[in-house]
């Protein structure tokens, strides 16, 4: 009995961690990057987002592998837990170790670079977001 309850908590955390990097993912990329890109100069806007996204990729990597890690803790039938969340994690590393790469491109006026790098990271957090969310649907219907 206290075994099973124990499941249904680990499998709690992953549904909020799911819940999370959803929430995380479409309130930064809905919300927060166009308001600034739309209200301040396109310096600061430059500045603040260097600020803010490799923050984001790398708080949405761990958010990934505490989820990955809790799967492996506490062994469950969940293998679908344990895939995209460690996909996840390995996408949003991705991101965050290509983030001065596409900092330079742009720098450096390398503006098709620039444009298929930040493509890619878009596509990569797009992924992230779709696990997520299938996670939660697969889990619940």
């Amino acid at each position: 009995s206290n075994h099973i309850k124990t499941i249904k908590i680990i499998m709690q955390i992953s549904f909020i961690i799911c819940g999370m990097v959803s929430g995380i993912i479409l309130f930064q990329s809905v919300l927060i990057a166009p308001a600034i890109n739309k209200l301040i100069d396109q310096k600061q806007a430059s500045t603040l987002l260097r600020h803010l996204w490799p923050k984001f990729f790398l708080t949405i990597g761990l958010l990934s592998l505490l989820s990955f890690v809790t799967s492996l803790l506490f062994p469950t039938d969940q293998i679908l837990t344990k895939y995209s969340s460690s996909l996840s994690f390995v996408l949003m590393s991705i991101c965050y170790f290509m983030v001065p790469i596409i900092n330079n491109a742009k720098d450096s006026s390398k503006n098709r670079l620039w444009s298929n790098l930040h493509l890619t990271t878009v596509i990569l957090t797009l992924v992230t977001l779709l696990l997520s969310i299938s996670l939660i649907y697969f889990n619940v219907f």
